[in-house]
């Protein structure tokens, strides 16, 4: 028994590798010839292959064609994000431009491990060393908490874990949005204002370029034909409303029933991308919208405010993905109210009680 999580972590280390190998075969692959290009294409290729065989044989053989395609897909995109990564970084102008890879890579690889555990029991466990397991241990488990059903499943939360997702989710998304304001991770902005100025000068053709400037508090800005420069900061990355998310869905507690805490660490990565997806698109709309007005004669100030304030709704979509993928987040606060109330109504009769013998 005690192997079997061992097989889970050299899974990871196997695909952790390829990921890896594969973002060094994009670093490298602009900086030699074209033969030297070509040759590190094809080793990225037949990293791509044997991955895509080892998975289908190897480790998918028993499963329905639905999850081996899942599972494929899941890691093979995975290693073209690393290869990608590491292919654009030679064309980027900032001088962080390698922490690109410092920050992306190790979020690959954990997502990785997320990939590995939700399909452990498919990949490394039987299915019935799985059911038994947590049915004999969900059985033997008494709790003298509350148990709230939802949706065929049982949650309870230790209070411990109820704190950390008050205290710990400001904190966090705090930190999280300190980091990336640092300069270390200032290539954020050049991939955001290159992306933007791309799209402006598709859709409007209104000549939009960026500048670059290594010194001084504002590194990119937008220049627009006849208009005044329009300097880029985080804020302006949207990373402020993605941190906020990133801060909730880590902290969301896990309940203690150990079935519906399962795959409670992919249902928190699907989250965290889609989310951090959503709010990157909408962002890179918003400033198109901002800077085509602005170019049109609108006053910046107008502008900016407004269509800032209206774009921040896309929360509430946000939301409604937490409740579908992790009800654990809005469960949580039900029983955190629910542990509140028990704790006021244990005061109220314990009260009444030492009433009761003093009239006595």
């Amino acid at each position: 028994m005690k192997q079997l999580p061992t097989r889970k972590y050299l899974l990871w280390l196997f695909f952790s590798t390829l990921l890896i190998g594969s973002f060094f075969i994009g670093l490298f692959t602009p900086l030699g010839t074209l033969l030297t290009g070509i040759l590190l294409v094809f080793l990225f290729l037949t990293f791509m292959i044997f991955q895509s065989l080892f998975i289908l044989i190897v480790l998918t053989n028993k499963l329905n064609l639905r999850k081996k395609l899942g599972f494929l897909i899941m890691h093979n995109l995975n290693i073209v994000f690393s290869f990608v990564i590491g292919y654009f970084i030679y064309s980027m102008e900032s001088f962080s431009k390698y922490n690109f890879g410092l920050v992306m890579i190790p979020l690959l690889i954990i997502l990785s491990y997320v990939l590995v555990d939700k399909n452990q029991k498919d990949l490394i466990f039987t299915q019935d060393y799985i059911e038994k397991n947590l049915t004999l241990k969900d059985e033997k488990e008494s709790y003298s908490r509350p148990i709230i059903e939802f949706d065929n499943k049982k949650f309870i939360f230790s209070t411990s874990s109820l704190i950390i997702l008050g205290i710990g989710t400001p904190i966090l998304a705090y930190l999280t949005y300190f980091f990336f304001d640092l300069k270390f991770n200032y290539w954020l902005h050049e991939i955001v204002v290159k992306q933007t100025v791309l799209f402006l000068n598709l859709f409007f053709n209104m000549g939009a370029s960026a500048t670059y400037s290594p010194v001084g508090k504002y590194h990119w800005s937008f220049n627009i034909p006849g208009k005044s420069s329009i300097f880029f900061e985080t804020f302006c990355t949207g990373i402020q409303a993605i941190n906020v998310f990133v801060g909730i869905i880590v902290c969301i507690p896990h309940s203690e029933d150990r079935k519906t805490s399962y795959d409670i660490l992919w249902r928190k990565a699907k989250s965290l991308i889609v989310s951090s997806f959503i709010f990157y698109i909408v962002n890179i709309i918003r400033m198109l919208i901002q800077i085509y007005l602005y170019y049109l004669g609108y006053p910046w100030e107008s502008i900016h405010v407004s269509i800032s304030a209206a774009s921040s709704f896309i929360a509430a979509i946000i939301i409604l993905l937490l409740h579908r993928w992790i009800p654990e987040f809005i469960i949580s606060i039900i029983y955190s109210g629910t542990l509140i109330k028990n704790k006021i109504k244990s005061f109220k009769q314990k009260q009444n009680k030492e009433i009761i013998r003093l009239d006595l």
